[in-house]
Formats: C-alpha cells, structure tokens, sequence
C-alpha cells in the first residue's frame, strides 16, 4: 500500500467525495476483457467487478474496524492464534510501529477465519496440488501465500457463498446472461449465510463450521444471515478492451465506470464515523477482472474433472502439456499454468472519505474532477500513466442544478529510483523532483469566442485582469464547507496556485514572489473547491449563454509534445 509520508504535512491527504455524487473511476487491464462472448468475443472470457468496503463497529470476522494506507510497503502481521485474532493484540502491533504503521484494509480476525475455515471443495483445481485444505488455499494460490490480510479463496471467486466486507458496486461482463445470476447472489441485496459466536465467544469449532448449519449449532454457534440491504450491482456488458495495450478500449481512451457515492445512511446502523459529528466515513475501492478461457466450460466445471489419472480423470487443461498437432513424429509444448487458466487481478485504492452533504449544495448533483496519474514520462510512470484531469472533458447539461467538485492529493516523497521494476527509473518533470503539483488555470480567449478544437490546441493561459469574461467569473466558488470562497479572483488564486494562496489580501501580502513551478505550493489541494456555475445572483458576469466551453490546464505539467494535462468543462 502506498506510502504516505509527506515532509509538509506528515500525511498525504486523503480524497473526500460528497456523498450522493459523481466519480469517474478510469482502469486499464492487460488482458482482453469486454464485448459479448456471442456477438464480439474476445481471447478470454472477462467480468470486471467494483466493490468498495467503509469502516464499520459490526462483527470483526467479516467487516474492517480499521482501513488504513499506511507506511510501509511490507505484510502487516497476522493473528498468531485465536485469542490474538479477538483481542486485536496483532492490531496494536501493527499500529505500534514508529511513524510508519502498516497498511490494512482486512481485519487480523478476518485472515485468522481464512486461515482455519474450510475451502470450498467443489471448485476446479486442474491438476494443482494443493497445500491445504483451508481457504487460504486456491488453484491460484495453492501454496497458501499471504498478501495483506486478504482471504485469497474470497479474492479468487465471484459472487462468494460467504460474507465479505465489500459492497459490490458494478459487474461488467461479457457473458450479460448471466446479470441474473450475479443478482441473485449478490450480498447487497441476499442472504450470506455464516456461523457466528453468541456474545462474540468465537471458537475454532465455530470458523469450522462457517458451511454447515448442523454443524454450526452443534458447535454453539449461531447461523445468522448478514446482508447489505443495498438495491442490486449494477451489471451489464463490459466494454472492449485490448489485449496487452494495458486496456485502453476502441475508441483509444481508458475504459471508466461512472459511480455515484453511496450515501453515509445506506452503510448501514453500524458504519463506524470518522470524526463526533457523524459528518465521514472512511472508505476504500477495490477492482478486480476474473478472466478464464474457453478451453472448457468456466462456469459449470467443478472438483469431478480434476485430474486424477487414478481414477481415470484427466483435467480439460494441463500444466505445459504437450500436444500432438497431427503431423507424424511431432509433438508441441504449450506454455500453460494452469493456477493461472482461469485466474484473477485486483488493485485497490488509497483511503478516502465519504462525507455528507452541506445544507448549501443540497438537491444538487455534485461532479468530481480530479487527477489522475503519477510524475514521469511515458515509460517511468508504466504501467500506470502521465498526469491528466479525470475527467478531462466534464459534460454539464442543468448548469442550475450542478456543481462541480475539485480536488486532488500529491505526495512530496515521490521515489522511482532503482530499481525500476515494469518500468524505467526517473521522475521527468518540472519543478522539484520527487514532488507532485497541480493547478488550474484557464486556456486561451472568452469561451464565448472560442470553439472546443481552438482552445485544446492552445497552451498559453487568458489574462484575466483583461478578460473579465472568465470560467471564475461566470461561477460562484465555494469552500468544502459550503462557505463562501470570496470574489471570483480568491477562487481564481486558490486554483492557480494549489491553495497556496487563497485570497487577495493574501497575494498582496507576500513579499515575495510565489515559485513559477509551485514548489512551495501544497502537493494537494485538501478539501478542494467547490463551484456553481448556475447562480446568476452570485456571478459578476451572469450564467453562461446556451452553450459554453472552459479550457484549462496545469502549467507546471504541460510539457508540450511529451505531457500534456488540459481539461474542459462544456455546458450545454
């Protein structure tokens, strides 16, 4: 997980999002995923799944207390023994650590159920041998490694026949027959059915029985449903993505997934808040893509065709078999894994919080922009990519009813230094190095003089103080709060330099000279801006006409011909 020191702020800034709005969530994948297996198949079946988890008080065996990025890069400890798993004694280990805690989404009481419950036995295996019988063992996974405090059998397979402590956001498919299925066993909106302890009194008898409800009670537990009480994921085909161009889709741009932000009272009476007044709730995401072939049936091959020569079985794939092409004398090795026929991805995000909304932009739809991307060229940022607004081209259709959230974090200890792993060492890139910076400043003329394809092309900022006709102008800014920014030129200043300088008196104050590449500057801009351009009351220059377009761009990375980070916002 990523490491969050910062020598400005001792801790990187972690993104909030309003509860209820719009965030564009971008990925790319290495392997083909999308289209419709019927009418546009790809090499490999694909379902793409968005899940997220909040920090929750409820049951520690299931939910996370505690999501943390933390400081260091290594495996946190895990629950030497039961007691050790129900006392948070393990917990306190990690926290312990000097200024640089370990990071953990799961819980250690979580990963010591993993540890000790059975594995599903009816799943196909192929020919792995597997080194266990508990969960923790999979035809993916068959020596049991560890990786955070994840249970790897839940990470492997979709939907899971227990309960997890994700929220299931959105299944991109390209089998969409089967949206029926992934509806139907869906924790948001069913039953997942495990053994609980009665006062918390967890035994191992109890996790052993997590499949068998005789069992369960046998053992003093108690089999309790636990579901999420949220309307049904989202399902539906997946786009089209390209096999190793890191999943760029067909028309050439990162394939998204526009997610609304639950709000803090659909998480439930045992959401664990952040702060007295019940205002956050920190959250995570996660993506995962599964990805099989058609070398035999994903969905309906199970533990009988796994490879027993003994009983005369032999498994529909084997490990780097080799095969006879029909041609006399002759016979090819093929270069299969089969822990990996039929396999699955996953990458998570930073922590961030979910806040409610202020009585000021209530009853209206609240857009995210945000940035994307990490400092260096095309090749040290693989195989993640160069800075860029997320989105770069925001869509505003009721300017009167919309609002538009800005906001970013950025790190002042960025490392790429050796060795380089996918990539290429280095950091390229204005300003000092090893830091972030963003800011935004608008492109070019009037957008009323301007068309979409003139302004993109143009690199030089507008003069504002000869261009009162601005995008500042024609909005009303506001803090995270829901106060007021001040003038449109204190929202113009915050903007420009990354909060540095947020009013006028400020500006005029300063002695010096602010840096030309906002070295001085926040590497994030904490609690962002918030602007309304629909409020013709509170704008110098009134709404903006029928139609209008604002470019913009970050100076200090629009290195022109290698990276180029522009944005527009287009009311129509």
């Amino acid at each position: 997980l990523y490491d969050f020191a910062d020598t400005t702020t001792k801790a990187q800034y972690q993104m909030v999002f309003f509860e209820g709005s719009k965030l564009l969530v971008e990925w790319t994948n290495q392997h083909s995923c999308g289209g419709h297996e019927g009418s546009d198949p790809q090499k490999a079946n694909c379902d793409m799944i968005l899940q997220y988890s909040c920090e929750d008080s409820g049951d520690k065996f299931i939910i996370s207390d505690v999501l943390r990025d933390g400081g260091r890069t290594d495996t946190p400890n895990a629950a030497a023994n039961l007691n050790d798993a129900l006392t948070d004694t393990t917990l306190k280990a990690n926290r312990d650590e000097t200024n640089v805690p370990f990071g953990r989404h799961e819980t250690e009481a979580s990963y010591f159920h993993c540890q000790n419950r059975p594995r599903n036995k009816g799943l196909f295996l192929a020919d792995q041998l597997l080194r266990g019988d508990t969960a923790q063992f999979t035809r993916q996974n068959a020596n049991g490694n560890r990786r955070g405090l994840e249970c790897p059998e839940e990470r492997d397979y979709y939907p899971y026949w227990l309960p997890t402590m994700w929220r299931d956001i959105a299944i991109l498919t390209d089998h969409p027959e089967r949206c029926e299925y992934y509806s139907k066993n869906s924790q948001n909106n069913n039953n997942k059915y495990f053994c609980s302890a009665t006062g918390g009194a967890y035994t191992t008898d109890i996790i052993k029985s997590s499949f068998n409800q005789s069992q369960c009670e046998k053992n003093s537990g108690v089999w309790t449903p636990i579901t999420w009480k949220l309307p049904a994921p989202n399902c539906t085909q997946g786009e089209w993505t390209r096999d190793n161009h890191l999943g760029n889709g067909r028309e050439g741009q990162m394939i998204r997934y526009n997610w609304t932000i639950p709000t803090i009272d659909s998480l439930g009476a045992t959401a664990k808040y952040s702060d007295a007044n019940k205002q956050y709730v920190k959250c995570v995401l996660r993506l995962r893509y599964n990805i099989s072939t058609d070398d035999y049936d994903p969905y309906n091959t199970f533990s009988d065709q796994n490879n027993n020569p003994e009983k005369s079985i032999i498994s529909p794939v084997l490990d780097n078999p080799t095969v006879d092409p029909n041609v006399d004398l002759m016979g090819l090795k093929l270069a299969l894994n089969t822990n990996q026929y039929g396999r699955t991805f996953q990458d998570r995000s930073h922590t961030f919080y979910i806040r409610r909304v202020p009585d000021k932009f209530k009853g209206k739809t609240i857009h995210n922009l945000n940035v994307r991307g990490k400092r260096g060229n095309i090749v040290q940022t693989y195989p993640a990519n160069e800075y860029d607004f997320v989105p770069d081209h925001l869509n505003l259709w009721d300017p009167t009813n919309e609002l538009v959230h800005i906001q970013w974090t950025g790190s002042n200890t960025h490392n790429n230094g050796d060795p380089g792993g996918d990539g290429q060492t280095g950091d390229a890139g204005e300003g000092q190095g090893g830091t972030d910076r963003h800011n935004i400043v608008q492109i070019a003329q009037s957008p009323s003089k301007q068309s979409f394809a003139g302004n993109i092309g143009l690199n030089y900022p507008l003069p504002l103080d000869k261009n009162p006709d601005n995008m500042w102008a024609r909005s009303k800014c506001y803090n995270f709060d829901g106060t007021a920014l001040g003038s449109w030129i204190d929202c113009a200043l915050t903007m420009s330099t990354s909060g540095l300088v947020r009013a006028v008196a400020t500006a005029n104050a300063r002695t010096t000279a602010i840096n030309p590449t906002l070295n001085e500057a926040p590497a994030s801009l904490i609690g962002g801006v918030v602007m309304d351009f629909g409020d013709p009351s509170s704008s110098d220059v009134g709404v903006c006409p029928k139609e209008c377009l604002f470019t913009f761009i970050c100076t200090r990375n629009n290195n022109f011909s290698n990276r180029s980070q522009k944005g527009v916002i287009h009311f129509h």
